[in-house]
């Protein structure tokens, strides 16, 4: 039997399938919200297609869990994106970017 496990020090703990780095959320993001095959999404992720149910019988499970994961994943990623674009706009201007003269 597959099993959905938690490891701090991978994925950043999300739950997912065990001896692998795949998630429930990225099983129930290509399955749900991306409507594909769950036959299909397992071949690609060579397992098991008991693997895939597991997976998403466990975001069922724990949906409200789940959902406040994925709030928390898609505000760390706007964030991270804000700083990347900050870091961009700074080196651009580093690296001799028309620079600004004052009046």
């Amino acid at each position: 039997m597959v099993g959905i496990v938690t490891d701090e020090s991978v994925r950043s703990g999300a739950p997912r399938i065990e001896e692998t780095r795949i998630t429930v959320l990225d099983v129930k993001r290509r399955v749900v919200d991306g409507n594909e095959d769950p036959f299909a999404v397992a071949a690609e992720y060579d397992l098991g297609v008991a693997a895939v149910f597991e997976a998403l019988a466990y975001y069922y499970d724990n949906v409200e869990t789940m959902r406040e994961r994925e709030a928390a994943d898609e505000q760390r990623r706007e964030r991270l994106m804000r700083e990347s674009a900050d870091r961009r706009t700074r080196l651009a201007g580093e690296d001799g970017g028309p620079e600004i003269e004052s009046t």
